[in-house]
């Protein structure tokens, strides 16, 4: 593998995908519409178009990839339009409605409080007469002709197309639901069985039930990812295609054949982690990350450096125990739909234009307004250089369907766009308040990382409204998932489940250490990463006994052996402390170790990833200005393109306020910008994939790694 120095990274969207090659030091992207369901064709379109963009074709470069990252929104598609396989579910005997009942949970739809989807129809469950207690002792043997007869009942009767299997207790007793894994998959070769135990053996019948559902359900979404693998093999690549999966990692193609629900919520995934990096690198501990793309606005935060994670969740509207980064989305992208509802209000999102037929101004049939469209018609979006000048847009069929839009609101085109673009921005700033308050995170100590497509043209006003003092706007913000996708590291799990008060029994938890080591260190091995690569890392999910909640605690280096979970012990007072004051707790309290947790990661080479900043020596200090002595356009009706201003910038009006005439706002061009470089605002950067906008009053600076540094004034 000496002679593979390339990486490439893929992230594809619900509007477009997005592709960065990384040669020799240094990057190239590029962006082509997203191609669902066969998301094959999208992908090796973007990916020809950053190959050439370095001057190559794709076929010369594929042979000396390194890794070939790819994240893809296929399974959380399949999941949220509610497209997936018709499922059946084999559980315990009484426990048939646990989904329908899904703990009490509702889903709001429209206003109403809706009962949670259980994607299984009621008569695809099948109830099993078999029963393990609560301590893993068996009080009702599994009777194999009874697994066999329901496998027959839901594919001849039911007709399912896969199936989910989950027990009550088989967290703490594996045998009887990997039995009837085995039974059903013997009965019926060629259906999915996805055993909710194999995926995660973790308390809580629900959400571990939930997990094997929405992997069942999902197993159809994967074979756009493998028809993909397989044309980029014939195409010359040698390099495994590693997947992004939902805890911010990557996945091989085998595992996410055999278990796709890791690959739900993949592409926040991997911009957070790229992220972190342009936080690190920015000097930057305390981090709020937003990625506005085609579809939402996704929201996370970092903690010590390292993306919060969460090891259970809503997944679009289920409650489950897959682990992942957590992030806060809202339907609020730059294809989100804006129209009206039946109390005659304005609304945006959550459903979205996509990439077919995509906004208005695209031109590809789109009729209803996107905030695209409206970010065009209010200025902000230059029509003649979207995607570089590739794509032109058509601002007129926009400017006519805000007018058709306005219209039933008593307003004209440009106050309609104007309403569209400011309750797109109280969603994310809804959404960003949410995150902090929910983590108890000080507005004021965190500064904004802004990526997406189209984050850069909200995140300035969005952080100030939040109280937010900085916004950092990466060099590959338009990309940055697809730049994750690239370089983040391997992350494999395991885990164990123990309900076992402390102290306890030293053996069984210094042997639950070394086997889930061991597993891990396999899982990496057969993911291809050489020893000196791997590291594997314990966190233990604790709590006071008979509390229902866990709090998941990081071991610091190597866990202590032969102490009977002491250290364990020591480690979830302090942080429960921490967490919940004094006041919380008490020195008598029982605290139990829920399970221990392996993480196998596999680290990438810091020498083949390439630098964001190019050049040496301290940048100088250049202040960029544009002409404000430039009269405007009577209204955004009488031009649409930038006119050129002294200074090397330009301008073009744009609306700013409700009822008032464009103004001239001065722009400036990405490539003319270097390190050190400083403005103010009313400003608007234009590069070749997105378009930042700073608002009056803020000042941006661009630091030695091109990121562009805004200061917000709170």
């Amino acid at each position: 593998m000496a002679d593979r120095d390339i990486l490439i990274g893929v992230d594809v969207g619900g509007t477009f995908t997005d592709a960065v090659v990384m040669v020799g030091g240094a990057s190239f992207r590029a962006k082509s519409p997203s191609t669902y369901p066969e998301i094959g064709r999208g992908v090796l379109a973007a990916c020809e178009l950053a190959a050439r963009a370095s001057g190559q074709e794709l076929a010369e470069l594929l042979p000396r990839v390194k890794k070939f990252g790819l994240g893809t929104t296929a399974v959380t598609n399949v999941i949220a339009t509610r497209t997936g396989l018709k499922t059946g579910l084999v559980t315990t005997k009484g426990f048939e409605e646990t989904l329908r009942l899904a703990r009490g949970r509702t889903s709001e739809q429209d206003g109403w409080l809706m009962p949670v989807d259980a994607l299984v129809e009621a008569r695809a469950i099948v109830g099993i007469d078999e029963r393990i207690d609560r301590d893993g002792g068996v009080l009702k043997a599994l009777d194999p002709a009874d697994v066999v007869r329901a496998g027959r009942y839901l594919a001849d009767e039911v007709g399912v197309e896969s199936i989910a299997v989950s027990f009550l207790w088989s967290f703490l007793n594996e045998d009887h639901e990997r039995e009837a894994a085995r039974l059903l998959r013997e009965a019926l070769p060629g259906m999915p069985i996805s055993s909710g135990v194999e995926l995660r053996p973790v308390i809580r019948e629900y959400e571990r039930t939930t997990l094997a559902v929405l992997n069942a359900y999902a197993t159809g979404a994967y074979r756009g990812v493998d028809g993909l693998a397989a044309q980029l093999r014939e195409a010359g690549l040698a390099a495994p295609v590693l997947l992004c999966h939902s805890g911010g990692g990557a996945i091989s193609v085998e595992q996410a054949r055999e278990q796709p629900v890791w690959l739900a919520a993949s592409g926040p995934a991997a911009g957070v982690a790229a992220a972190a990096r342009i936080a690190r690198d920015a000097g930057e501990d305390k981090v709020l990350t937003c990625d506005l793309g085609g579809t939402s606005f996704d929201v996370a935060h970092l903690a010590d450096g390292a993306p919060a994670r969460t090891q259970r969740g809503d997944l679009m509207g289920f409650w489950t125990a897959l682990p992942r980064v957590d992030v806060e989305s809202v339907g609020a992208g730059g294809g989100s739909l804006a129209w009206i509802d039946e109390r005659s209000m304005l609304r945006v999102g959550p459903r979205s234009a996509g990439s077919s037929p995509g906004p208005v101004c695209y031109g590809r049939g789109g009729t209803q307004v996107a905030l695209t469209d409206a970010l065009l018609v209010l200025g902000y979006i230059d029509p003649a250089r979207f995607l570089g000048g590739t794509m032109v847009l058509d601002r007129e069929a926009a400017l006519a369907a805000c007018g058709k839009l306005g219209e039933a609101l008593g307003l004209d085109a440009v106050d309609a766009a104007w309403g569209v673009r400011e309750i797109a921005v109280a969603e994310m700033v809804k959404a960003v308040r949410a995150r902090l308050s929910n983590h108890a995170l000080a507005a004021a100590e965190h500064c904004l990382v802004s990526y997406g497509g189209c984050g850069a043209l909200f995140a300035a006003e969005v952080a100030k409204l939040a109280g937010i003092p900085r916004v950092l706007v990466p060099e590959l913000a338009s990309v940055l998932s697809a730049y994750g996708a690239a370089t983040m590291d391997i992350r494999r799990e395991r885990l164990t489940t123990l309900l076992m008060k402390l102290p306890g029994d030293a053996d069984q938890i210094d042997r639950t250490f070394a086997a889930l080591r061991e597993a891990v260190w396999q899982d990496l091995a057969a993911d291809g990463v050489a020893e000196a690569d791997r590291e594997v890392r314990f966190e233990l999910d604790m709590r006071w006994f008979l509390q229902r909640w866990e709090l998941t605690i990081a071991v610091p280096g190597e866990p202590v052996l032969g102490d009977g979970g002491a250290q364990a012990e020591a480690l979830f007072r302090a942080e429960y402390l921490r967490r919940f004051g004094a006041a919380s707790t008490t020195t008598s309290g029982i605290v139990e170790l829920v399970g221990i947790r392996a993480v196998g990661v596999g680290r990438m080479e810091d020498e083949i990833l390439p630098e964001l900043a190019r050049g040496g020596g301290p940048p100088a200090q250049r202040v960029v200005e544009g002409n404000p002595q430039s009269t405007p356009p009577s209204s955004l009706r009488d031009a649409t393109s930038p006119r050129q201003a002294r200074g090397g910038s330009s301008e073009r009006p744009v609306s700013l306020r409700r009822s008032h005439p464009s103004e001239p706002i001065e722009v400036h061009d990405t490539a003319t910008l270097a390190p050190g470089d400083h403005f103010t605002g009313p400003a608007l950067v234009d590069s070749s994939d997105t378009t930042i906008w700073v608002p009056k009053g803020m000042t941006a600076r661009v630091d030695p790694n091109r990121t562009l540094v805004i200061e917000v004034c709170t």
